[in-house]
C-alpha cells in the first residue's frame, strides 16, 4: 500500500513501513543524477507489491548526504547530522501509531554511516517499532554482482547495468567512456581522484542489462528475507536466494 494514496482509516494493524533513501549526486557524463535514487526506489517498491497489504510504502527520500561528490554539477545534499535527525523524527512520529518497523532501503553509500547512526540510536531505546536499514549493496548483494562484474564502483558498469534494467532511455549512451579509475570516496572528494566522475571500471561492453535484471530480482529477493527473518512476517519469497 502506497501511503500517499490510502486515508488513515485504511493504514493497516500492524504495518511494516517501507522507505527508499538514495541521493541526487553526479554519475558520469551518462547516468541519471538520480542513479541510487531510482536503484533504492526500484527495490523498495517491488518488495511492497510483493508484500501485498502487510506494508506501507513512503515516497522517496531523493536528497542525502553525498558531500563526496562536491564539484560536480547537480549534486545536492543534506549534512549528516541533518540527515540523522530528519530519519529519528520520522521514526518517531509514525511510532505514535503502531508501525511494526520501519526499514529504510538505501540505494547510496554515503548514507550508510548516517543509517546507522539512526539504527542504533532508536533501537536501543525503544523497543517499536523496530528500525532496520537495508543497503542494496550489502555483502551479500556485492557477492553477487562480483560473479558477473570484475568489481563495483561508481557510474561504472554495474550502475549502468542496474539502471539499464529498470529504464534504458535513462542512460546517455552516447556519453559512456572506457574508464578505469581507483580511489577511495570514503577519504577523499570524488573530483580529487575522477575528473569524469566515474569510479571503478566502466566499459561498454561490460554494461549488461539482463544482468542487471537478476541483480535487481537478487536485492529485491534479498531484502524480503531480512524483513522475514527479522520481524517474522510471512513471506512466499522466489528466486535465486529465497
Amino acid at each position: 500500500m502506497r501511503i500517499l494514496e490510502i486515508t488513515r482509516g485504511e493504514v493497516p494493524k500492524d504495518p511494516l513501513i517501507i522507505v527508499p533513501i538514495g541521493s541526487i549526486e553526479q554519475h558520469g557524463p551518462h547516468l541519471p543524477l538520480g542513479t541510487d535514487s531510482i536503484i533504492a526506489n526500484y527495490v523498495a517498491t517491488e518488495a511492497e507489491r510483493k508484500m501485498q497489504d502487510r506494508a506501507l510504502l513512503y515516497p522517496l527520500i531523493a536528497v542525502g548526504s553525498s558531500m563526496e561528490h562536491v564539484g560536480f554539477t547537480g549534486t545536492t545534499w543534506v549534512r549528516f547530522e541533518s540527515l540523522v535527525h530528519y530519519l529519528l523524527d520520522f521514526v518517531e512520529s509514525v511510532s505514535a501509531w503502531g508501525p511494526i518497523g520501519v526499514v529504510f532501503v538505501n540505494g547510496h553509500g554515503g548514507n550508510v554511516d548516517a543509517l546507522n547512526i539512526v539504527v542504533k540510536e532508536w533501537n536501543y531505546s525503544r523497543v517499536r517499532p523496530r528500525v532496520y536499514h537495508y543497503y542494496v549493496y550489502n555483502k551479500r548483494v556485492v557477492d553477487y554482482i562480483t560473479k558477473y562484474f570484475p568489481s563495483f564502483g561508481h557510474a561504472d558498469s554495474v550502475e549502468t547495468s542496474l539502471i539499464a534494467a529498470i529504464n534504458r532511455d535513462l542512460i546517455r549512451w552516447d556519453r559512456i567512456i572506457d574508464a578505469e579509475v581507483n580511489g577511495n570516496i570514503n577519504l577523499v572528494r570524488t573530483i580529487d581522484v575522477s575528473d569524469t566522475g566515474v569510479v571503478g571500471l566502466l566499459r561498454r561492453d561490460l554494461i549488461r542489462p539482463e544482468v542487471g535484471v537478476e541483480i535487481l530480482r537478487f536485492m529485491v529477493n534479498d531484502l524480503l528475507k531480512q524483513i522475514r527473518d527479522i520481524y517474522g512476517i510471512t513471506i512466499n519469497i522466489e528466486g535465486n536466494n529465497a
